[in-house]
């Protein structure tokens, strides 16, 4: 599926949709904007890692609940944090449904991370707290090592990932 601005990815079973704002094909590379409109839960709301690309995000409605090195930051419409490569953080929306504008620089392989995120919404590929089931988790973990679970060491998660795929594939 080859993402444009104004495209719109159901995701609902995470929580939200994502309606593109710009793609790597349209900023050479540099970026990938989306609005994130819905509370996240699951998978998106779980500490992780984006290990090449710096995050951007700024609320525009409601609110958002980013912990970051330790630290919880509450942001409100127009406030705007940047989270630095390869920092394990989490976001969440405590006040329920908001709109917040996210940038991942540069654009790296995100739109086909998302892309999967919604194929897997829409094939029931989640259990129902919003995280992958057991072959789609391990294939998202080896499909996509930049996009990583802040909450198991690397190396457990492509070990389990092969473990999990085995004979599958």
């Amino acid at each position: 599926m080859g993402l444009e601005p104004g495209s719109v990815l159901d995701t609902s079973a995470l929580g939200f949709t994502l309606e593109v704002i710009a793609t790597g094909a349209t900023t050479n590379g540099s970026c990938f904007e989306f609005d994130a409109v819905g509370a996240g839960r699951g998978i998106v709301a779980q500490p992780h890692v984006h290990e090449d690309q710096t995050e951007h995000l700024a609320v525009i409605e409601g609110s958002l609940r980013l912990d970051m090195d330790g630290v919880a930051h509450h942001l409100g419409p127009g406030d705007a944090m940047t989270v630095p490569a390869g920092t394990r953080h989490r976001q969440r929306n405590p006040g329920g449904p908001s709109r917040v504008r996210i940038r991942h620089e540069p654009a790296g392989n995100s739109e086909a991370f998302f892309v999967r995120l919604a194929e897997l919404s829409q094939s029931g590929g989640y259990d129902r707290f919003g995280m992958p089931k057991p072959p789609p988790g391990a294939r998202i973990i080896r499909d996509f090592p930049d996009h990583r679970s802040g909450l198991l060491p690397v190396g457990a998660q492509q070990r389990l990932s092969r473990l999990l795929l085995r004979g599958r594939e």
